[in-house]
This record gives C-alpha cells, structure tokens and sequence, in this order.
C-alpha cells in the first residue's frame, strides 16, 4: 500500500483548543508505552513553530527526533516530516487540518510519501492504518478529558 493513509475525527473541541491538544500537549496523550523509540517514561516535545522538530527524550536522556514541522498554521493546519527511529533521509509526510463543526473540530490527518522507503514501504504504511488509529484515539481520549488547573 502507498496510498496515503486518510484518518479523521471529530472531537468537542475549538479548532484552537483541538490543535494545541494536538502540538503543545502531545506529551499528554501520545502513547509512548507502545508507540516511541524509548518507551512509556519518555517525553515529546512539539516545536511551536516551522522548521523546529518533534523530539522524543528518554528518561535517561537521550533522543530521537521524530520529524521537522514544515508548516504550521496554529487552530487551522500542521504538516511534518515524520520519521520516528529512523533516520531523516527516511522520512514520510503527515498533514493535519482542524475545521469547525457543529460538534467541535473535525481532524483530517493524512500520512503519505511511503514511496521513500523502498521495498519496506508496503509494510510499514500498513503498520501506520493500525497505529494511528491506536494514536487518534488516544488524542480522542484526551480531548474529552477535562483539563482542571
């Protein structure tokens, strides 16, 4: 398969609330037991602006950069290479898009580029339709959950 994979959700969120669940506090949501290079005690990082790259840091610390955001329209769009554990020259393309509903935000993410990778690239797209359904709602999760300062 390389085809892009196309995923979207709605969740009851702002535009503004869902995309800064999304960048600023992925940390948060993102299952880092079953999906990072270094495991359930590491900590993401999301660059809050273009060109600043998506970091995973181990408790040891250590770390592995995930991808670079390429475009960033804060409440509207995101786009960022995406290579977790593996390096740059390897790296796919994901884009996520927040529109306005009637029941909050629906978000559009689309993952492509497969082509990269070669003879692996069937394998590892089809590894990506599962994991980020597993990812998304987790960030679904997340986005019904009540922040209490």
């Amino acid at each position: 398969m390389h085809d892009p994979i196309n995923k979207s959700l709605v969740v009851p969120l702002t535009p503004t609330e869902a995309f800064t669940l999304f960048t600023d506090n992925m940390d948060t949501w993102w299952p880092t037991e079953t999906h990072s290079v270094f495991g359930e005690k590491a900590k993401i990082t999301f660059p809050g602006h273009k060109d600043g790259d998506i970091i995973e840091k181990s408790e040891e610390g250590a770390t592995d950069i995930w991808g670079t955001l390429i475009a960033y329209d804060p409440g509207v769009f995101l786009s960022f290479t995406w290579h977790p554990g593996r390096p740059a020259s390897e790296a796919t393309v994901v884009t996520v898009t927040f529109t306005e509903t009637k029941d909050g935000t629906r978000c559009d993410l689309a993952h492509g580029g497969f082509d990269i990778l070669g003879d692996t690239a069937d394998a590892v797209s089809t590894s990506y339709l599962t994991g980020w359904d597993m990812v998304l709602g987790c960030y679904a999760s997340a986005a019904m959950t009540p922040v209490l300062a």
